[in-house]
């Protein structure tokens, strides 16, 4: 065992400081970009700024229990994967439905990734001025996607891709030192230079109105913001499936997402206001330097952190489908495929924020409540029901305890979540009933 004081130690030697960063990087993408908009969804008032913190640390508390809860029950039954949990806790027979809910999110995350793709490559394209079918959205998204993307999802190897995910994290990073200090300097109050480069869209909005119902839109974009559920397993086996070290590291990795996300909702409401894109870098002008440097950075690491998406996807939609040992022709069909769709449905619907709220909402109250509540409540049972088959002199009187109990709360919490926020995030989007 290591001494007390001793830096924890992963498979290949790295420190913790080295894990915590790993886990930081799983949970934080580019779905922070999107928080922004998420608040001028229900407000243009900078007083609900402090209601907003609220719900980013209370989901992220949320979102950080069910994480470590995920691991503790894979501790508890030797699983080394969410769907192994699932089936030794609830049942084999329905492993299936955590595992297409899993897929479902990740063939999302192509699309989010596809739209992100899209529109940064345009205001890239401006602010190097271009102009007409070069400038144009519906021209440069699929022939990225042709000459780019697509070769390299059909790579036979992956590992040489792996790297990106550093630069995918020094973009959000660097996105938020921008944005803070954009926000702190004044750079785009009425009457600068980049206020009068904006479009009346983009141009800063701010007011008293408050639709609270509508906050279910932020709920569900933090609920995409901080998942890493499926990845829970791994980061068990790395601490040696010692549960102490691993709530230290789903503490530290979650509070480090938290403070990310915040402080980019935050500037990004706070220059914009009401204003607020779905993707918060449109709201930038193209002739700002500071803001083309963020959209070179983040476009560089989503154009080259697609194919590891995919690769979770394909991996994960073959597991579902039992499909062991396919031919490299079924693999680049899927790849095809995959692109094919996520692009195609990348130019019909362009609202990050919809996608990243409605599969928030939908699968990630799933994948973050839902699923990891079962699976505690249903490893308790079956610990309550061994006990009872044992003879009265060796029974424990094991008992549900008060954090089953909880745990049916975040279930039905999860539940709620689901349907309301899905509804009001639709309604939002493509109806005018919630205005």
């Amino acid at each position: 065992p290591l001494p007390p004081k001793d830096a924890l130690r992963l498979k290949g030697g790295a420190d913790a400081n080295t894990l915590v960063f790993s886990l930081f990087k799983a949970i934080v993408g580019s779905g922070v970009l999107c928080l922004s908009g998420g608040m001028a969804a229900f407000t243009n008032s900078r007083t609900m700024l402090i209601p907003s913190f609220a719900l980013a640390f209370v989901s992220m508390v949320l979102s950080a229990y069910s994480y470590y809860s995920v691991g503790a029950t894979c501790a508890a039954t030797g699983a080394t994967t969410y769907k192994e949990a699932w089936s030794a806790t609830v049942g084999p027979s329905t492993a299936w439905i955590p595992s297409l809910a899993i897929v479902s999110q990740t063939a999302v995350a192509t699309i989010c990734y596809s739209i992100i793709i899209g529109d940064v490559l345009r205001d890239v394209a401006i602010a190097f001025g271009a102009t007409g079918a070069l400038a144009n959205r519906d021209v440069l998204l699929p022939s990225v996607a042709a000459l780019v993307i697509l070769p390299l999802c059909m790579l036979r190897d992956f590992s040489l891709l792996a790297y990106t995910s550093m630069f995918g994290v020094a973009g959000v990073l660097y996105c938020t030192l921008f944005m803070l200090y954009r926000h702190f300097s004044g750079s785009y109050a009425k009457g600068s230079t980049l206020y009068k480069a904006l479009s009346a869209a983009q141009k800063p909005s701010f007011g008293t109105s408050t639709t609270p119902l509508k906050a279910l839109i932020l709920v569900a974009m933090f609920n995409t913001a901080y998942m890493a559920h499926y990845d829970a397993p791994k980061f068990l086996a790395m601490v040696g499936n010692r549960l102490s070290e691993f709530s230290k590291l789903t503490k530290a990795g979650f509070f480090g997402a938290f403070a990310i996300s915040a402080l980019i909702m935050a500037s990004g409401f706070l220059t914009f206001g009401g204003s607020s894109m779905g993707l918060i870098l449109n709201n930038y002008a193209s002739s700002d330097t500071l803001a083309l440097l963020a959209r070179c950075g983040m476009l560089a690491s989503i154009v080259f952190g697609f194919p590891l998406v995919f690769s979770g996807f394909r991996t994960g939609a073959l597991s579902l489908l039992s499909l062991d040992s396919p031919s490299q022709s079924t693999l680049d069909m899927i790849a095809v495929g995959t692109v094919s769709v996520a692009i195609g449905v990348a130019l019909k619907m362009s609202d990050l924020g919809f996608a990243a709220s409605f599969s928030g909402a939908l699968l990630g109250s799933a994948i973050i409540y839902i699923f990891p509540a079962m699976m505690h409540i249903a490893h308790a049972k079956n610990a309550v029901a061994a006990d009872q088959k044992l003879k009265p002199n060796k029974r424990k009187n094991v008992t549900l305890g008060n954090e089953v109990y909880m745990n049916y709360g975040i279930m039905i919490l999860g539940v709620a979540l689901a349907g309301i926020g899905a509804s009001v995030s639709y309604l939002q989007s493509f109806t005018n009933i919630l205005d």
